[in-house]
């Protein structure tokens, strides 16, 4: 058996997260931890719970006027997120 050129540990360890489907979540965790980067610190300060399954991320608000503002801003607040996280992790917002 030949010994092949050695590689990145980094890489190795990311094909064998796609491998076993395991990085899509990852991303999903990384949008909530990165919320308040990634929203910006009014909006952050008004989230009461944040939650990202399969694509649906459920957001609840503390403040109506939040609340109606990401309301009507579904579209490009889906944007920006999948923009920061560099996939489309986010196919769906619901709002409460």
């Amino acid at each position: 058996m030949k010994r092949k050129d050695p590689e990145n540990l980094g890489n190795v360890l990311q094909q064998y997260l796609v491998a076993i489907g395991a990085d899509k979540h990852i991303k999903e965790v990384r949008v909530t931890q990165e919320w308040d980067k990634i929203v910006g610190p009014m909006i952050a300060r008004n989230t009461s719970d944040i939650n990202l399954k399969e694509g649906v991320l459920t957001v609840k608000f503390r403040s109506a006027i939040v609340r109606n503002e990401i309301s009507m801003r579904r579209t490009s607040l889906q944007k920006l997120i999948n923009d920061a996280i560099g996939e489309e992790v986010v196919t769906n917002i619901i709002v409460k």
